[in-house]
């Protein structure tokens, strides 16, 4: 029987909440799945705990390392590439799911009338917090939409969890400019062609407490992705609160400082700013960049493309 799905899970010092994702999936009622792992050159056990888990995995298993630290848009592109699926589900190195997560969502994709399927990128469903509560009410909308209208438009941008059609994913790329790039950049583009198909129940468990995760960090870092994520909510302007509209403009400008001078990154010139507060945006935007560094609050890591690929794990 070929395999349904691919479970991607990237993965750096992360040996202490892997075994969620491990359990959540060694639990599900439907099996016909693989776990594709790349470790990004973690200096914990982590190696010795992925192999622990092969042994004693009730699925098809596979394990990558880089030995040298690559980010994980490439390490998500890689792991595309390998992945044999008609279905790609992201699963953090910190989360966990329901047991019938996969059987429900394999389901689910059945449902979808034959001519909606062909345009259908994925099917959202929402999140739980780990006391088990939603991370948001229902979402009340219709079935079928696009990415853009409902982070944008409808601004229903707490977590979610996607279930992809591998055939419509392959076609991309996440972009490999920094070690970690907002996914929402591509589900941008993507949302051009193609549309989510809303299952409106709770799978994903979304943990927030982990000590090395991006949202628990109290420096800035990744500061590239994160200026690309706030150029593209600049370029959804029409759909910005103006009480937001201000603040987006400071950090456009504290994050090239960041990149420009701190790291002397090389950034795209051809992004223009229209906007009639301007000259005050930029100067508290420099304002806030000088705070980082008499504070030193930013992640003293220099992103540096690695070109190498990484080597599989065999025994």
């Amino acid at each position: 029987m070929n395999t349904q799905i691919s479970v991607i899970t990237p993965t750096r010092n992360r040996a202490k909440t892997l075994n969620r994702v491990f359990n959540s999936l060694n639990k599900q009622t439907y099996k016909n799945f693989e776990w594709i792992v790349c470790d990004d050159a973690s200096n914990d056990n982590s190696i010795k705990l992925l192999k622990n888990y092969k042994k004693r995995a009730k699925f098809k298993m596979r394990i990558y390392v880089f030995k040298e630290r690559a980010g994980k848009p490439k390490i998500d592109n890689f792991c595309i590439k390998k992945s044999r699926g008609n279905f790609v589900v992201f699963a953090d190195s910190d989360d966990a799911f329901r047991a019938n997560s996969f059987e429900n969502l394999i389901k689910e994709w059945k449902t979808i009338p034959t001519n909606i399927k062909p345009r259908t990128f994925a099917i959202l469903s929402r999140c739980l917090s780990p006391n088990g509560k939603p991370l948001e009410p229902k979402l009340n909308i219709s079935k079928t939409i696009s990415y853009t209208d409902l982070i944008y438009k409808l601004k229903k941008n707490t977590e979610k969890w996607l279930f992809i059609n591998n055939k419509i994913l392959k076609k991309y790329k996440f972009p490999e400019i920094d070690y970690y790039v907002p996914e929402g950049i591509l589900w941008t583009k993507v949302s051009k062609k193609y549309n989510l198909w809303i299952l409106d129940e709770c799978y994903r468990i979304f943990y927030s407490d982990t000590v090395n995760s991006i949202t628990h960090s109290t420096k800035i870092n990744y500061p590239i992705g994160q200026f690309e994520a706030i150029k593209l909510f600049l370029k959804k302007k029409n759909f910005i609160e103006n009480k937001k509209s201000l603040k987006l403009h400071i950090n456009f400008y504290r994050f090239k400082f960041i990149n420009e001078i701190y790291f002397n990154y090389k950034l795209n010139k051809n992004f223009k700013i229209k906007y009639k507060f301007k000259f005050i945006a930029h100067l508290l935007g420099f304002a806030l960049f000088v705070k980082d560094l008499i504070f030193f609050n930013i992640e003293d890591q220099k992103y540096h493309k690695n070109l190498k690929e990484p080597v599989e794990i065999i025994f």
